[in-house]
């Protein structure tokens, strides 16, 4: 998976927004094979793999991917909690390696190691790490996992 990580700094174009036809947020491109992985069997018999798709990150909106033909994959759609759009303590943020809001809070908050940013960059150092299959937003984890540990302190 060499491009999962490997590039955290990737320029994005215009090509890759779209907007969500029901909240209106611009979403992010994510490739095919994020859909194949993350979508239940009966949505994915629907995917036209000829069309651009994006992720709707906004917490409230029920659309998880949409599609440049408005075509809309919900929540009920998806076989893995979304981090989004899910409160759950239990809830992944780094999918590759089960880095659940309960434990970088148990982690941080008594100081253990390893230390959930520095363990997940060990890992993708190693190319360990396979978020464009196991994470529902397609791409790296990294920058949710230091966002929420900011919301945390």
């Amino acid at each position: 998976m060499e491009d999962c990580c490997s590039n955290l700094k990737e320029t994005k174009t215009v090509n890759n927004v779209g907007n969500c036809t029901i909240c209106n947020s611009k979403g992010k491109k994510v490739k095919l094979i994020t859909l194949k992985s993350i979508l239940k069997p009966s949505a994915l018999e629907t995917l036209d793999a000829n069309k651009n798709h994006y992720f709707c990150s906004t917490k409230d909106c029920k659309v998880v991917y949409f599609d440049t033909s408005n075509k809309k994959y919900l929540i009920s759609d998806i076989k893995v909690p979304v981090h989004q759009k899910d409160d759950s303590p239990t809830t992944p943020i780094c999918y590759c390696f089960d880095w659940t809001k309960n434990r970088i809070k148990e982690y941080i908050g008594k100081g253990l190691t390893p230390n959930p940013v520095e363990h997940i960059r060990e890992n993708i150092k190693e190319n360990r790490c396979g978020c464009e299959v196991n994470n529902p937003q397609g791409s790296c984890c990294l920058g949710n996992v230091t966002a929420y540990i900011r919301e945390q302190s």
